[in-house]
């Protein structure tokens, strides 16, 4: 553990979204392409999260260190926390015509036959890559206003929220990695993280072309236009990944050399106000 990782004090926020109640379909400012883009997202967390929770779970008992094994509590509360409301929020997706489920079950089966052909190890440095990549989405998610400025207030806030947490614990993984495979930590998580990479990519763009076909949307210029400028043109989601991807290869690496904690600090007195805001009804979410 760093010095930044070792002073973090995550914390657990139960926030509820009550996605039944968004009746809107392109939430996203009425775009359907930056709108499927996250909805893409949402479907892979269930599953994700749970591969995560298992992953850092099956090393538990070789933590030692006290602020670890309280991180890593936080951080399986958390992660719990997302997959329920992540779950909810792709129930909302299949009421609304999409193939949320059936993608879900997909990746599920996926993940436990890695389970079953990778050891716990490999699946702990999967875990850090995916890790790093929900780290690198949060960060530019929180600090770019584009990325989720003109979104539905209730989605807004649940990624807002899921963002806010997966970057304040996004050097558990790491540190239970570190803490177990000592100087053979560097070589494992390198070379898993190019089939990381690949398979992740894969899941997310699958996940776009099906919901597209879902939406009846697979030949619109105009949303095909609108989902590669979400990932890799204007607003480049994943476009902007690319430096911090690269900075993982590097052998002193630790995800709190991005050091953003004054952006949580911020995030956090927003989530803090929202119990001030009128509550959010079916018809203001159609709205």
């Amino acid at each position: 553990m760093n010095d930044i990782s070792r002073s973090m004090n995550l914390t657990p926020r139960n926030e509820h979204f009550h996605f039944e109640a968004a009746e809107r379909v392109d939430w996203f400012n009425g775009d359907a392409g930056r709108s499927i883009v996250f909805n893409a997202l949402s479907v892979l967390f269930p599953e994700g999260e749970k591969f995560f929770m298992d992953s850092v779970k099956n090393f538990r008992d070789k933590v030692d260190d006290p602020t670890l094994q309280q991180q890593v509590k936080v951080f399986l509360t958390q992660e719990a926390m997302h997959t329920r409301e992540h779950v909810q929020y792709n129930k909302q997706l299949d009421a609304q015509g999409y193939s949320a489920t059936k993608l879900h079950k997909q990746l599920g089966n996926f993940l436990r036959f890695l389970r079953k052909v990778t050891t716990k190890r490999t699946q702990l440095a999967v875990t850090c890559g995916l890790e790093h990549f929900t780290g690198i989405l949060a960060d530019e998610a929180l600090k770019h206003e584009e990325i989720l400025g003109g979104a539905d207030e209730r989605y807004r806030r649940a990624w807002t929220w899921h963002a806010l947490e997966e970057t304040e614990h996004k050097g558990v993984a790491y540190d239970v990695m570190q803490k177990v495979c000592g100087v053979f930590a560097y070589p494992i998580r390198a070379f898993i993280m190019i089939p990381t990479t690949i398979i992740f990519a894969y899941y997310i763009w699958k996940h776009i072309i099906v919901m597209m076909h879902d939406r009846g949307l697979l030949f619109s210029g105009k949303t095909w236009s609108s989902v590669l400028d979400h990932m890799v043109g204007r607003v480049g989601l994943f476009r902007r990944m690319i430096p911090a991807w690269f900075d993982y290869f590097r052998p002193g690496f630790h995800p709190w050399d991005h050091d953003n904690r004054q952006l949580l600090d911020k995030t956090e007195k927003e989530v803090q106000q929202w119990t001030d805001l009128a509550p959010m009804t079916t018809a203001s979410a159609a709205a």
